[in-house]
Formats: C-alpha cells, structure tokens, sequence
C-alpha cells in the first residue's frame, strides 16, 4: 500500500468513526452521554481535517510536513482519577438508556477497527508513514479506552479497563 493509498484509507474509517458520533451525539437520551459523543466527534472531525491535510501536502510534492496530530482526549490518568466522578453521576436505569449503550458498543467496535487498521499500516509503511499513523495509534487507544470506561460504569459490571474490580463469586 501507497503512503496515499494509506491516508485514504484511513480517512475513510475517521468519517466513518465521525459519523457514528456525530449521531450519537444527535440521538443520546443522556445529557452526559450526549456530551461525551460530542467531544469524540469533535476529536475525530480533527482527525479528518488532519488526514486531509496531509493528503493535500502528500500530493503537492510528496513529503509530509511535521505538524503533530492534536487530540482534546487527557491522558489515561485523567480518566482513571475521573471514576469515581462517573460513578457518583451514574444515574439508575432510564428510558433510552439500552440505546445509549448500544452506540458505545458500536462506538467501541469502530474504535477497535481503527486501531487494527493503523496497526497494520504502521508494520507495513515506511518512515513516514509510520511516525503518521502511529500517533493515530495513540490516540485511538486513548479513545478505546474511554468506550470502554463508559461502558463498564454504565453496566455497573464490576469492571474497568476490563480488570475485573470486585467478583461476587468469591
């Protein structure tokens, strides 16, 4: 695969990540999750302007400027300090709730897709597109991990990070 054929590639799946929230955003019945969806759509929408404009310095003469790609998500310290708050805002079964939780798991299978798309492209390009899509890499890891956080604490699972918190087994 080409460095452009690359970017193209992965300018499809951010749209499509995008899109996803954009409309989760519109149709969240919660006003937190509403809020969450927004700010990933937002952090994807960068992604594609990005892309887009490494396309753009890609085809004009072939080498990629060394603008690094910008992301609104904290680190994951960030959100492990935030559990608590997330927790405590946890609000008990309401009407739409299943359908909020169902676009984060569709969130998280996008998320998931993105993540094995870039891994393959940072094992198979060169330099250049490796230092490209690895910080993609990093960033979608970021986001995978915030799916997952409101997943776990929407289901009250007892897990998180998919490290299991407390088993009522034992």
């Amino acid at each position: 695969m080409t460095l452009e054929e690359a970017i193209v590639s992965a300018l499809e799946f951010e749209k499509r990540v995008r899109d996803h929230y954009v409309d989760a955003a519109q149709h969240a019945t919660d006003p937190a999750g509403k809020k969450f969806f927004a700010l990933l759509a937002r952090e994807e929408e960068g992604h594609v302007d990005f892309l887009e404009q490494k396309l753009a310095e890609h085809r004009a003469g072939g080498k990629l400027g060394d603008a690094a790609l910008p992301t609104v998500i904290p680190k994951s310290d960030w959100v492990v300090e935030g559990l608590d708050k997330l927790e405590a805002a946890a609000k008990p079964r309401r009407k739409g709730r299943d359908e909020d939780l169902e676009r984060l798991f569709t969130a998280l299978r996008l998320e998931d897709e993105a993540t094995e798309h870039y891994k393959k492209l940072v094992a198979t390009l060169g330099p250049e597109g490796r230092a490209l899509f690895q910080r993609f890499l990093d960033i979608e890891d970021g986001h995978t991990a915030l799916v997952q956080t409101e997943i776990d604490v929407a289901n009250k699972t007892g897990y998180f990070y998919d490290f299991q918190e407390f088993n009522l087994e034992d």
